[in-house]
């Protein structure tokens, strides 16, 4: 049974959508992603846009999230330079909040 409800889940992103009981509209999720520099965090980020845009491998936007807000950091990685808090809405309408944190910058 569970093995069942994982994989409706796992399918119901694939198109875009987050299974929810409640009312789509009214539900809503925040992300917090927290790191140290080049451990990918972004990368996970924009992957998670993606997912929720309903994009496939095929079509994978590497753009969703500001690149100008990511730059110099050591060793060639790119460091996000200050906070941002980006939103993105599922295809069903469910909002999710999620932001970068880089660990160390404000500490």
């Amino acid at each position: 049974m569970a093995l069942t409800l994982f994989s409706n889940r796992v399918e119901s992103l694939k198109k875009g959508t987050i299974m929810t009981q409640g009312d789509p509209a009214k539900t809503s999720y925040t992300i917090l992603l927290v790191g140290e520099t080049g451990v990918g965090k972004s990368s996970l980020l924009e992957l998670i846009a993606n997912i929720l845009l309903g994009n496939d491998v095929d079509h994978y936007n590497l753009y969703t999230l500001d690149h100008s807000n990511e730059q110099g950091g050591s060793d060639n990685q790119s460091q996000t330079n200050s906070v941002h808090l980006y939103e993105f809405t599922s295809k069903n309408g469910v909002v999710v909040s999620a932001g970068v944190y880089e660990r160390g910058e404000y500490a």
